[in-house]
């Protein structure tokens, strides 16, 4: 017998090398011992894995065989439910995927691994994904399925020679030699048989972390046996022993070609398949969490309903509307999306569509299109650049700037727009109602008066903030009006008064009010809480709980409120509370939620605790002398600047929150500062380096009158001139410190922290202060610093900072194998997976208590490693912010939990600070005093607002079950892996395990099929999925398959208008296909059956009620947002009539102002008076009907009246008319457009188009399905 050394083995081989005789014959022949490691447990699968062993039976060597397999969502919740073991599901998985050969082959493969069964020379195991615990897990949650395609050959002498490739398990493949590999040996290339070695070792001993390996189920092995044959195989099938010369390979049957056709026509429809709404979320890179799952997933079922998603920081607002955009845009619901966020978070949020959802999103700049490499992306011949693209994603700033917005507006219709940080379009002034004054972009989404706004150009509408509300109730309302919220709703003194009344103690209550809100929403489309309803139903009994439920439409509401006892009183106040416009509208989930779900075993991953420590550092002399000079300097000219011109002063307040930092911060702004007044700079006050993020997102420009912002450079210069001495001053006093208090503090700390724990991220708002700390921490720790900033990542070489990717950065801190200590700035830290580290240092404490709050949610996130997250706050001492902070409520200053609550409360801490540090020293510390005790009095009455966000949105923490995706990843690989088409394009990736190269147009793509290797290397790899755009052009490159309109195995029944919508059905059971797995089980298995007339309409009338099934939720959602809208503008004109009677009455009563046939009457009468005024009032009057409010010399709105002067009134009143005809007007266009889409039929767009699929000569004759 030969050993291995002695054969002349090649180091790869393809299809066209005859592998089975020039490689697994002679090798064989030289071996005892064969380990190979195949696909997918099959027939087909051991065909191919036996190879040439029947040279090892001769040789009497052993076997041992590794494959793969997959549970279902429900086979693994059996399991874990007590229902059935692991060993009989996999049975029955295994046995589903073995069918008897047909093909010669096949058979004859098999006949020899029964001989090597029956002998005992062959072992077989199975491998399955697990947790991290050790259960298995289902194919749609695993991160990967079992691919290798590797053997190891083992001679007498201890020889060994290893192969990896891709091996192709079809049985057309295994005919005609389709198989690409390359081969490694045990005396020239040891690593990588070595490595093969290993990993088989551990996969077969069950120690690789991750996957289980478990014996095969003896049924399989009974099966197997029944084909033994009663003598051992010699020689290998079709080969003779004598022949030596390869035989050129065929191509694949005609059946095969077909079979593969249908597949891939299959997975080009995947995206438009019914059931197909999990596909987005189960083919990217984002391990979804269950409250994730629940928003996403509602956002795509009720689409085009609009949404605010305000989750606490850290829980993933984000990822739920990244999950939505996908699902939306790969099925075609959303075709045209607009994406507008901060400029300061633009390319992180480009970096995360492609990393973590495969979106590739062109980046949009004001002049160019650029994607995530900065490399410029063509744009199409159009005039509008937002018509250039069908997704375009770009920065709020650039939208809302008056020379862009009417641009942007005059674009072709949206179908989703998205918007982040959504807190930022908010009114102007909240104390003066009369003045409705909306800021750029709260202007820009809701129109200018009277003409349509973005919110009126799209039909989907994404509201993203943690913070809704920072100031004022109305701040929510107004997003809640963007997203549809109207009728009586729409009123914002409706909307208040709602949430005080149910403050109130029970009498106090105007029920009648609150009943009437409660059937306006009912009325407009709300829907009852689920959960609620039952606990109720449980707690009352159903006869209680009747009353309760008719209470907004019952005529005898007033005397059943009466009745009620105090536990009915209590369900009551809590239905009020469940069920306004936030239910409807609003996504709120926080940490108390997941430890909800944590309890009841949804969530198994940690939720940390929160440990943080305040340190005051003390200033020396020097540097508190410098400070305070500073200071001064600061608060003086603010005034002076204030004084001038009003806004002008915003600019100190910078430099003062740049003084908080560092020295190093302030001594950069004031050198900028001095080249810019004498004139050494272009004109440019204020520059990006000297704001923070939140100066950026507040845009600067709006803060001063539109004349400042193009006010000549030389003007402002003339009127900074006096500060040039000041400043000269300081920059010598700063440049002569010596070393840094608080630098001092923070090396101490690294020292301490880093012997507990392996790394830390320390956050400060400037790059300025990154810089200087950066070099500062590299003379101690070299390379084991990085930073990542708005400028990208950058680590330490050795000699120089260099650029490096987000990759690297990512890699190598959550690693902790190079990077120790990471510097951050906030508006670059999205998407770093900060959860593995357990230590963050505020090197100074932003003003505002909220942006501390989502630093620290970069690392208190689902995942933490560590139980406790360590915070560090630093401040210098006898500062203003230490005073303030010193002073606070220790649920605000400590940061032990998430104050999302306290939103309102928090946003005054910002102005206390600002106010403070711009105050005279003899005022400063009765300010301080007085401001933040009021502050500490709200906290400590736990009633921070009448309207509390967390109080009236109750998510629900029930989690339904979901039905599996059409296709997985390791569908997907295995079929494009293993196809005729394809299969031999890939070859293994040279450095990446479990990547590919794949050959794709003369040019080989590094591509993956793992979302973890993806999100290991995404500058690296392609992650082939739908929506990449790869993975569409390789199945477009598959001809469709040949059908028929008259038998067939199935039927393919496809509409194109209004979207694509694809079904499959078996045209012998008349049953819908809903996946992969599915269709391959029945073509090529199953009977041609006819396709009558009959059945024909029968399969048409199936589809075409489906059609309408999926059609009516996005019909009805349009129906009811103009429905509403119709109330709004009904409750609108409603309200305009009541401000006409009392302008009337005010006129009447005092200013003595009569006119003929006027009577002052404080009755419903007083209405129908304004009917003498003549249009439009008749037609507004008809509209409302005798829904109006009765008259009250006490109303509020009248007794403001009483204040205008009998001209102002007068005006008041022709305005009031103009509205209320526009509102007609808008109303009857309004209703023209709802009766037709009334008309409108799903299914009448256009026609339906159907076919008939089989792979004929395999498919048994005809039948007929009715027998």
């Amino acid at each position: 017998m030969p050993t291995l050394r002695e054969l002349s083995l090649k180091i790869a081989y393809g299809p066209h090398d005859d592998p089975l005789r020039n490689f697994f014959i002679p090798a064989l022949a030289a071996s005892i011992r064969y380990d190979r490691a195949a696909g997918f447990f099959s027939s087909t699968m051991l065909a191919v894995a036996a190879a040439g062993v029947s040279q090892l039976i001769r040789n009497g060597g052993k076997m041992r065989l590794l494959c793969g397999a997959d549970l279902s969502e429900e086979d693994v919740e059996a399991i874990r439910a007590g229902h059935a073991t692991l060993e009989k599901r996999l049975e029955q998985r295994l046995m589903d995927r073995w069918s008897l050969p047909e093909s010669e082959y096949v058979h004859n493969r098999l006949q020899a691994l029964a001989w090597l069964v029956g002998t005992g020379q062959l072992e077989i195991k199975v491998v399955l994904p697990t947790d991290k615990h050790g259960r298995p897990l289902p194919a749609s949650r695993a991160e990967g399925y079992y691919h290798p395609k590797e053997g190891l050959f083992t001679d007498a002498a201890g020889n060994q020679v290893g192969f990896s490739g891709s091996i192709n398990e079809t049985a057309t493949a295994l005919e005609e030699n389709y198989e690409s590999f390359v081969v490694f040996n045990s005396w020239e290339t040891a690593a990588y048989v070595n490595n093969i070695r290993v990993k088989f070792e551990k996969l077969w001993q069950g120690k690789e972390q991750g996957w289980v390996a478990l014996p095969v189920p003896e049924a399989v092995r009974q099966h197997l046996l029944k084909l033994r044959p009663s003598s051992a195989p010699t020689h290998e099938f079709g080969v003779e022993p004598q022949e030596t010369s390869p035989k050129k390979p065929a191509g694949p049957s005609r059946d095969a070609e077909q079979r593969e056709r249908i597949i891939f026509q299959f997975l080009r429809d995947v995206p438009h398949l019914p059931n197909a709404t999990r596909l987005g979320r189960a083919t990217c890179t984002v391990r979804v969490w269950p409250h994730q799952r629940r928003v996403a997933d509602t956002i795509v079922q009720r689409f085009p309903e609009r949404f605010l998603l305000c989750d606490e920081v850290g829980l993933g607002k984000t990822i739920e509307a990244g999950l939505a955009l996908r699902q939306l845009i790969i099925s075609g619901k959303a075709r045209r999306v607009l994406i507008l966020v901060p400029k300061s978070v633009l390319f992180q949020w480009q970096q995360e569509l492609y990393e973590k959802f495969c979106l590739r999103v062109p980046r949009y700049d004001g002049r160019t299109f650029f994607d995530a490499s900065g490399r410029e992306w063509p744009r199409s011949g159009v005039d509008n650049p937002w018509n250039a693209h069908p997704v375009i994603l770009a920065s709020s700033h650039l939208a809302k700037r008056r020379d862009r917005q009417q641009e942007l507006l005059d674009a072709e219709d949206w179908d989703l727009v998205v918007i982040d940080e959504a807190h930022h379009a908010r009114r102007k002034d909240f104390q003066n109602r009369e003045q409705f004054r909306p800021n750029r972009l709260l202007e820009l989404l809701r129109g200018p008066e009277d003409r349509p706004g973005l919110g009126d150009k799209t039909r989907g509408l994404l509201l993203l903030t943690a913070t809704p509300m920072q100031i004022h109730p109305l701040e929510v309302f107004d997003l809640l009006k963007l997203l549809g919220m109207g009728g009586r709703w729409g009123v914002e003194d409706n909307f208040l008064r709602y949430f005080e009344e149910l403050r109130r103690p029970w009498d106090e209550i105007d029920w009648p009010f609150v009943l009437s809100m409660l059937a306006d929403y009912f009325g407009t489309g709300g829907e009852w809480d689920p959960q609620f309803c039952r606990a109720a139903e449980e707690q009352l009994g159903p006869v209680t709980w009747d009353q309760l439920r008719r209470l907004p439409q019952s005529p005898n509401a007033a005397a059943i409120i009466r009745q009620l006892d105090a536990k009915a009183q209590g369900a009551l106040r809590e239905l009020a509370a469940r069920h306004t416009p936030l239910r409807r509208y609003v996504f709120r989930n926080t940490r108390p939620l997941l430890r909800e779900y944590h309890r009841r075993g949804w969530l198994q991953d940690r939720i940390p605790f929160r440990e943080p420590k305040s340190e005051w550092i003390e200033m020396r002399p020097d540097e508190w002398a410098l400070y305070q000079r500073i200071e001064e300097y600061i608060r003086d000219h603010y005034k002076k600047y204030e004084a001038e011109r009003k806004g002008l002063g915003f600019l100190m307040t910078v430099y003062r929150r740049r003084l908080t930092s560092s020295f190093y911060a302030i001594q950069r702004s004031l050198e900028r500062r001095l080249a810019f007044l004498k004139g050494e700079t272009p004109a440019a006050w204020l520059t990006e380096e000297d704001l923070d993020q939140e100066d950026l997102e507040e845009d600067v420009s709006e803060l001063l009158p539109a004349e400042e912002e193009h006010k000549a450079a030389s003007e402002i210069r003339a009127l900074f001139q006096g500060e040039i001495e000041y400043i000269e001053s300081f920059l010598a006093h700063l440049q002569a410190l010596g070393t840094d208090s608080k630098f001092e503090q923070l090396a101490k700390d690294l020292r301490h922290i880093l012997q507990h724990r392996d790394s830390v991220i320390i956050f400060t708002q400037y790059t300025d202060t990154m810089d200087y700390l950066r070099e500062k921490l590299r003379q101690v720790y070299g390379g084991q610093v990085a930073c990542y900033s708005g400028r990208g990542g950058e680590r330490w070489n050795g000699t120089a900072w260099v650029e490096t990717t987000k990759e690297h950065i990512k890699n190598a801190f959550r690693e902790k194998r190079e990077i120790k200590i990471l510097l951050c700035t906030e508006s670059a830290s999205e998407g770093l997976n900060l959860q593995t580290c357990g230590v963050l240092i505020n090197y100074e404490m932003p003003w505002n208590p909220m942006r501390v709050e989502q630093r620290i949610g970069r690392i208190d996130r689902i995942g933490q490693v560590y139980d406790r997250v360590w915070i560090r706050n630093y401040f210098y001492d006898r500062t203003v912010e230490a005073m303030v902070y010193q002073r606070l409520d220790d649920r605000i200053a400590s940061f032990e939990s998430v104050v999302g609550e306290l939103q309102p409360i928090l946003s005054q801490v910002a102005q206390v600070i600002e106010a403070a540090a711009m105050a005279s020293s003899e005022e400063r510390s009765e300010l301080i005093a007085r401001k933040v005790e009021e502050i500490n009095c709200r906290v400590r009455s736990q009633e921070p607002s009448a309207f509390d966000l967390d109080k009236y949105v109750v998510e629900q923490t029930d989690l339904e079950a979901e039905e599996p995706p059409p296709v997985t990843l390791p569908e997907l690989e295995r079929t494009l892996v293993e196809s005729t088409a394809f299969g031999r394009r890939f070859r293994p990736h040279p450095t990446i395990e479990g990547a590919y190269q794949f050959d794709w147009h003369g040019s080989w793509q590094d591509i993956t099929f793992h979302p973890d290797l993806f999100d290991t290397y995404p500058n690296t790899l392609r992650l082939m999925t739908y929506g990449s755009g790869l993975l569409e052009d390789v199945l477009a490159a598959v001809d469709p398959p040949d059908g028929s309109m008259l038998c067939g195995e199935i039927v393919r029944y496809s509409l194109e208008s209004p979207r694509q919508i694809v079904c499959y059905y078996s045209l012998q059971d008349g049953q819908i296909i809903p996946s992969l797995t599915k269709l391959m089980s029945i073509i090529g298995n199953s009977v041609l059956t006819e396709l009558t007339d009959e059945r024909k309409e029968r399969l048409a009338d199936t589809f075409r009620s489906l059609v309408q099934s999926l059609c009516a939720q996005e019909k009805q959602t349009e129906q009811t947002r103009h429905k509403t809208r119709l109330a709004s503008l009904t409750e609108e004109i409603r309200q305009l009539l009541r401000e006409a009677v009392y302008v009337e009455l005010v006129l009447a009563v005092y200013h003595g102002i009569i006119n003929e046939g006027f009577v002052p009457n404080f009755s419903e009468k007083a209405y129908q008076q304004l009917k003498r005024r003549g249009i439009p009032f008749p037609g507004a009057l008809s509209v409302v009907g005798t829904d109006l409010p009765r008259p009250r010399p006490d109303d509020p709105l009248y007794l403001r009246l009483q204040e205008f002067s009998k001209e102002a009134l007068q005006r008041r009143f022709k305005g009031i008319s103009s509205r209320i005809t526009r509102r007609l007007h808008q109303l009857r266009s309004l209703q023209g457009q709802l009766a037709a889409m009334t008309k409108t039929n799903a299914t009448a767009a256009s026609p339906l188009a159907f076919v008939c699929l089989a792979t004929p000569t395999s498919a048994k004759s005809p039948t007929s399905m009715d027998q």
